[in-house]
């Protein structure tokens, strides 16, 4: 029997002020994924990884997934800001770019 597909949610929980991880079922939450995925394309990991390819998935790829897990939150939580400790390879500006007009 194949056990059913699995996603792994990571989030800032801002009542504990802590991260927070769980797995679900893939079926519950396949229409945000996929809207998500049509909207901004979703990335592989690692970033140069072909589709379908086998690539091996080291350390620094870890590294690399957990940060931008951490830092895609900070943009969004600036609480967490000062408590990062992280090292990048350019200063980074938590100052969002004005979206084009549309009007």
């Amino acid at each position: 029997m194949t056990k059913p597909p699995r996603a792994t949610i990571i989030f800032y929980d801002e009542d504990t002020e802590q991260w927070r991880m769980c797995t679900v079922f893939r079926r519950e939450v396949q229409a945000i994924i996929d809207r998500e995925i049509a909207r901004s394309g979703g990335m592989t990991i690692p970033p140069d990884a072909p589709d379908h390819g086998s690539l091996p998935i080291g350390d620094d790829d870890a590294r690399q997934l957990g940060a931008m897990a951490i830092f895609m939150q900070a943009g969004v939580h600036t609480e967490l800001r000062n408590r990062l400790r992280m090292t990048t390879a350019e200063p980074i500006s938590w100052i969002r770019p004005d979206r084009p007009r549309t009007d």
